[in-house]
């Protein structure tokens, strides 16, 4: 069985290949004052927010394959990081693709179904089908402008490739971008990764706050102005920012960014035990050197 490892430097490790759970901001606040928690998705800590009120609103679901932080208000994904490795790349093409609220955060009742269709998701997509928590058939949707934020392929070989259909790993992104340079960095990114060692990525997307605070959330104005990606190797980082609006015949490597832009754009820590930097190796096997 496909397993993930993790670093013997952390101080508690969650053994992700049999573990799955959800921690809700009240037990983040208590883990930061008594216990430090290390998650091999993120790279030790995960990533942080700015502000106490965001941070105290948000969930993290931890994954197999992935560990995302939900958004307080919607519900969707402000970052997912997961861990690149050889053994797990596959051909994703025959891999059913299935969108299914992630069974950690099930809907529970009629509240959380007013917000879901507030959200862009018709009652046909929400109700219950063959699976267990009332996942939806892609077809049904406008599955064009939907991505994942941790790739299929990335993990086709895993047993755990089901959860990448979470829509707690999908995204809001144009089809120009989502088969053009963000399709061409996950290809470069498990090239990589097949000759090489493993790599971490924490991505998300990135908003414009230029509604008054009294706006109602809807999928209107859920739709993301940009998309950051950075990956971590031994030697360092590099990071990326894709706006909504680039061209699909655009090279990712045109698209370079500082850390310090995407935290402060996300107000994120993305790496709350560190302070990386950037990496001219990485980069150069990136091919944008």
């Amino acid at each position: 069985m496909w397993s993930i490892t993790t670093n013997k430097l952390y101080k508690a490790v969650l053994l992700l290949g049999s573990v799955c759970m959800l921690l809700s901001s009240p037990v983040l606040h208590a883990q930061n004052i008594a216990q430090k928690i290390s998650i091999a998705h993120c790279q030790g800590a995960c990533p942080g927010y700015s502000s106490s009120l965001s941070a105290m609103r948000a969930n993290v679901v931890v994954h197999n394959l992935y560990a995302a932080g939900l958004n307080g208000d919607t519900g969707l994904a402000d970052w997912v990081a997961y861990q690149l490795t050889k053994e797990a790349i596959g051909v994703a093409s025959l891999l059913p693709r299935f969108w299914q609220p992630d069974g950690l955060v099930r809907l529970s009742g009629i509240g959380e179904l007013a917000e879901a269709e507030a959200l862009g998701f018709s009652l046909a997509e929400i109700s219950s089908s063959g699976n267990p928590y009332g996942g939806f058939n892609e077809p049904l949707g406008n599955v064009k402008e939907r991505a994942r934020l941790a790739p299929m392929t990335s993990f086709a070989k895993t047993p755990y490739w089901r959860e990448l259909n979470n829509l707690s790993n999908m995204v809001s992104m144009p089809t120009p971008l989502r088969r053009g340079p963000w399709l061409q960095l996950e290809q470069t990114l498990n090239q990589i990764v097949s000759e090489e060692n493993s790599l971490g990525v924490i991505s998300g997307p990135l908003f414009l706050i230029n509604q008054p605070l009294s706006t109602t959330i809807n999928s209107a104005n859920l739709n993301p102005a940009a998309y950051f990606k950075v990956i971590v190797a031994d030697s360092g980082i590099a990071a990326f920012v894709f706006s909504q609006d680039v061209s699909q015949a655009d090279r990712f490597c045109e698209h370079q960014a500082d850390l310090e832009q995407i935290e402060l754009m996300s107000s994120l820590d993305l790496f709350p035990e560190g302070n990386p930097v950037l990496s001219a190796q990485l980069l150069s096997e990136l091919g944008c050197s």
